[in-house]
């Protein structure tokens, strides 16, 4: 939508998958090289929200993050995105009830891939990086993890999962109900 709006050429849905996952001036500055990400980046957020309804868990979500919760363990979702968007989408998809809070892209000084925010959800947490597992369908969400000293896993059934074969994440899962049997094994909480 955004790039049609102004003009730009839009990629497949398969070159989008390759550029998801960095912060969105960074994902603007690839898909449209020269051209100012601000007020591209302004038009996304915008319409994002406006069109929270598009917003789908994905299978066995909700029931894997209950199960989890049940189980005693400590739950954030650490994203790039906005927080407006991110806290929408969350509850959009019925999800924000089982996380104890989100680190959005305003909240650490830099973003994923860079460990910052994954950090900070474990300061928040008071969970050692060893004690702990991310969860994430891009190479930045594994790469943060993998920096913060966390476990990782990594998700084939997100839009950008072709990005992780190249990052090596601990476990790879295709469907997000796999965590409880990964969890159950490992000595992360």
């Amino acid at each position: 939508h955004v790039l049609c709006s102004h003009g730009l050429a839009v990629p497949s849905r398969a070159q989008l998958a390759g550029i998801i996952g960095p912060p969105l001036e960074e994902c603007y500055r690839r898909l449209a090289p020269g051209v100012d990400p601000a007020p591209l980046c302004a038009a996304h957020r915008a319409w994002q929200r406006v069109r929270f309804d598009l917003i789908q868990p994905f299978p066995n979500s909700r029931a894997t993050l209950a199960a989890l919760q049940r189980a005693g363990h400590r739950l954030a979702a650490v994203t790039a995105r906005s927080k407006v968007s991110s806290l929408g989408s969350l509850e959009q998809a019925g999800l924000a009830e089982f996380l104890e809070f989100t680190i959005s892209a305003e909240d650490a000084p830099r973003t994923k891939p860079f460990p910052d925010p994954v950090l900070l959800a474990l300061d928040r947490l008071r969970v050692r990086a060893c004690d702990a597992v991310m969860v994430g369908d891009t190479a930045s969400d594994i790469l943060a993890g993998q920096a913060a000293g966390v476990k990782t896993i990594g998700a084939r059934y997100g839009f950008a999962s072709a990005s992780l074969a190249t990052v090596q994440p601990d476990w790879v899962i295709d469907d997000i109900s796999q965590v409880v049997g990964i969890v159950g094994r490992s000595s992360a909480p």
